[in-house]
């Protein structure tokens, strides 16, 4: 029989296989009190003997007195000493309770701080290897599309499981969105076929069927269906501005033409855009292997690289709004919906097919041969074109469908003890077109660790300072709608109160350092947490036992003043719309691959494919999920941190370092202006309102560094820390940008020619490389400048309290 005794490392360390969703448990089972316990059947013998008691005279009432008095007090005692064995959860040192530190009773003290004691509790709880292999088997069993049943099926069994942890509330928000699917009552329905000119079929594209998942169709979402037959077939290289103005100035016509264009370097969507406005009239995307399969040297399964069967698959919208047919709201039941909601889709049909489909539509063509950066790692002579050199046709045929479907988020509640109102949110998608073994497998795995650990330290007593929200995300593959739309529902909320978001999108991508992105106020916040981090230097020759995480992201990504080089935010996550529509400081952690050593590889190379799997993770980047532990050990340091710290731990230096930065976009754009006769009068108020920003910042940040703790209340941790979340918001315009006004954050915001990266003063940037003539030009100018200088008063004005003083 098993033993019912616990040592301290079983009670804080959950065996594999504990939780089980919807299972009841006995007590003594059931790792924490919070879960459902069976209890056996009360009625019976006791029952009767209690209510006969209750039926019968009280007869001799003195030693029923002293009985039910005695009774009373064991009972109290009993009742004390419960508790305190139940919320008095010691460190290793055995000397200082975790749960119950003693805090003064005067409301003049500091009542919860960051405890690096209680964070490396935490961290040791999540060194379970089969926890992090159980929640990758779940989510990569199915392919899990958005609104159709395996999704939900997922979706239910983490609301059922979440539901046994002790969280205050675990919620399901449903939004009914407009979708894009493939046709999957005609498999052959997307194609691409080539004719010889007396109509004999020589070619049709194919892709990799799958009995397990009959679900998977290559597809490019919210690709128009329509049908194009032509002579006039393009190599466009990765479809960027310039390689089109390439073909433009070598006289090759793109207009009515099939462009066949690489992925990689900038957003699909971006290229379909692009090959829109230059005419085109369709585009047939693939991935060249001289950027996903190292010019084809050993492709999977022997190795991480994408083989030749293989089809990427991608969304490929302008405008990353949320559901497209209500971009001004929330998706909620019952709102109207816009009629107009393909706006913001292609206008011309696109489809993705595999390189060595490429091979044979790139083979035999007419035109000049490409310069050498253009070539690929396909084994023919790559040419611009148009056509080829006999007089075959090319058609692109698709079949897509647009439905409204109804999606579901699903988030777990921790309500904070002292700032319920002020929220720490950390977020993953669920769906996925394929298996999603790094995308969206990686990051499930560690927000489910990360929920299973802090529900188990809240089961034993401790509650954070500020309310942790988990949330799991659907259709984020879509243009991450579900995020939107939750943002979009609770923008008043999030405007007041929100500290942070953190965003695990294929979180484990490469095992050759951390890396990640962020906002500038959470800097210091994320670099802080990787030197809590041991690394594991296990075939690093410069590695030492002191070495930490941060030590590799440095080494790795070198950057100024201490600290590693930040990545761009870029768009296309779930983190979008906090940062871009409220303001909200993001941070956009991942494990990455060299990309020193692989310049042109944008993303892991089996992103949307299906070989995607759990085996794909576990065989070439992760094998003992070893990053996804240490990934995971990072945030629950970053969680403590923000959600803990008295004072929040924003990086007030490295936000000035960036508003700084933003004179030369100021100064450049000046100077560009000049030499085409245009003289924009308002620069320089831009350029003061920086330099009052700049100094009200640091004032404030010496004054954090010299309050003394001791004489520091929690009204006055209130008053400052209302200040820091709202710095950030008084970058939020509610005109929006020129030419799109939900991207309302004037600070930055995604680069218009590539949703990858981001721009520092988009306003004035947008302003400049617009379509304008010069009159325009300076009137957008203007309007943007003003904008951002009434953003800067605005912000100076909260730092020093000027409204009031």
């Amino acid at each position: 029989m098993e033993s019912i005794l616990q040592t301290d490392e079983d009670i804080r360390m959950p065996s594999k296989g504990r939780y089980t969703a919807g299972k009841q448990v006995s007590r003594y089972e059931a790792d924490s009190e919070n879960i459902d316990i069976e209890y056996k059947n009360l009625e019976g013998q006791g029952h009767t003997a209690w209510c006969s008691n209750c039926s019968c005279p009280l007869g001799n009432k003195k030693p029923l007195v002293i009985k039910a008095l005695t009774v009373t007090v064991v009972f109290g005692i009993g009742l004390v000493l419960g508790f305190l064995f139940r919320k008095t959860v010691y460190s290793k040192s055995g000397d200082v309770p975790i749960y119950d530190k003693p805090n003064s009773s005067s409301i003049y003290s500091i009542k919860q701080d960051y405890d690096r004691e209680f964070s490396k509790l935490i961290q040791d709880d999540l060194e379970d290897v089969y926890n992090y292999e159980d929640h990758m088997k779940i989510i990569t069993r199915c392919v899990h599309m958005s609104g159709v049943g395996s999704a939900n099926k997922l979706l239910d069994y983490v609301e059922q499981k979440w539901k046994t942890f002790p969280f205050d509330a675990v919620k399901v928000k449903k939004y009914n969105v407009t979708l894009s699917y493939a046709n999957y009552t005609n498999m052959n329905a997307n194609l691409v076929t080539v004719q010889t000119a007396n109509g004999t079929l020589i070619f049709h594209s194919q892709y990799n069927t799958s009995s397990s998942h009959p679900e998977y169709l290559p597809f490019s979402a919210y690709s128009p269906s329509g049908k194009v037959t032509t002579t006039k077939v393009v190599y466009g290289h990765y479809g960027r501005p310039g390689d089109l103005k390439t073909l433009r100035d070598n006289k090759i016509a793109i207009k009515d033409s099939l462009l066949i264009v690489r992925y990689g370097r900038i957003h699909p969507a971006s290229k379909v855009k692009n090959a829109e406005q230059y005419g085109a009239a369709g585009v047939i995307l693939y991935s060249d292997p001289a950027d996903y399969a190292n010019n084809q040297t050993t492709v999977y399964p022997d190795s991480w690289w994408l083989p030749g069967w293989a089809v990427q698959l991608s969304h490929v919208r302008y405008n990353l709004l949320g559901d497209p047919s209500t971009p001004d709201y929330s998706s909620i039941t019952g709102v109207h919906h816009k009629s107009e909601a393909r706006s913001h889709f292609p206008k011309i049909p696109v489809q993705p097919v595999r390189y060595e489909d490429a091979q044979f539509l790139l083979s035999d063509m007419a035109g000049p041969v490409v310069k050498n950066e253009w070539f690929g790692g396909l084994n023919i002579t790559y040419r611009l074109g148009p056509g080829y050199t006999d007089d075959r046709k090319v058609t692109l045929q698709v079949e897509n469908m647009i439905q409204e479907r109804l999606i579901s988020n699903i988030l777990a509640v921790v309500k904070g003890h002292y700032e319920s109102d002020k929220y720490v949110i950390i977020g993953s998608h669920i769906d996925s077109w394929i298996q999603g073994g790094v995308d969206s497998g990686t990051g499930y795995t560690v927000i489910q660790e990360l929920a299973r650990t802090f529900a188990y330290h809240i089961g034993k007593g401790w509650r954070p300072r500020r309310t942790i929200i988990f949330a799991l995300w659907d259709a984020s593959k879509y243009g991450n709608i579900g995020a939107y739309e939750w943002v979009q529902e609770h923008e008043q909320q999030l405007t007041a109160g929100a500290v942070a978001y953190i965003n695990l999108d294929a979180l484990i991508q490469g095992n050759y350092s951390f890396a990640a992105s962020a906002s500038p106020l959470l800097f210091s916040t994320i670099v802080e947490a990787t030197q809590t981090v041991q690394l594991n230097c296990s075939n690093k020759q410069w590695c030492t036992k002191l070495s930490t995480i941060y030590s590799q992201w440095m080494k790795s990504f070198p950057g100024e003043n201490n600290m590693p080089k930040f990545k761009s935010i870029g768009d296309d996550s779930d983190h979008a719309p906090f940062v871009y529509r409220v303001g909200v400081p993001i941070l956009f952690p991942q494990y990455t691959f060299n990309e020193t050593m692989y310049p042109f590889l944008s993303t892991y190379p089996a992103v949307g494919a299906l070989e995607d799997t759990k085996d794909y993770v576990e065989k070439f980047i992760d094998p003992n999920y070893t990053l996804h532990i240490t990934m995971t050990k990072v945030l629950s340091d970053v969680i403590l941190r923000l959600s803990d710290s008295a004072i929040l731990p924003f990086d007030l230096q490295s936000f000035i370092n960036f508003v700084e930065s933003g004179k030369k976009v100021v100064n450049e754009m000046t100077t560009a202006l000049m030499s085409m006769g245009i003289t924009i009068d308002t620069a320089h108020f831009c350029v003061d309102a920086i330099e009052r920003f700049s100094n009200a910042a640091t004032n404030l940040k010496h004054k954090i560094n010299n309050i003394d703790r001791s004489n520091f209340s929690e009204f006055d941790l209130y008053i400052l820390n209302n200040k820091l979340i709202h710095l950030s918001r008084a970058f939020i315009s509610d005109v929006g940008l020129p030419g799109n006004k939900h991207y309302r954050n004037i600070l930055l915001a995604p680069d218009p020619l590539d949703l990858k990266k981001e721009i520092t003063f988009p306003g004035i940037y947008w302003s400049v490389h617009s379509n304008f003539n010069k009159t325009e030009i300076k009137e957008h100018l203007n309007e943007q400048i003003s904008l951002l200088v009434l953003s800067l008063n605005r912000a100076t004005d909260i730092l020093n309290d000027s409204m009031v003083t």
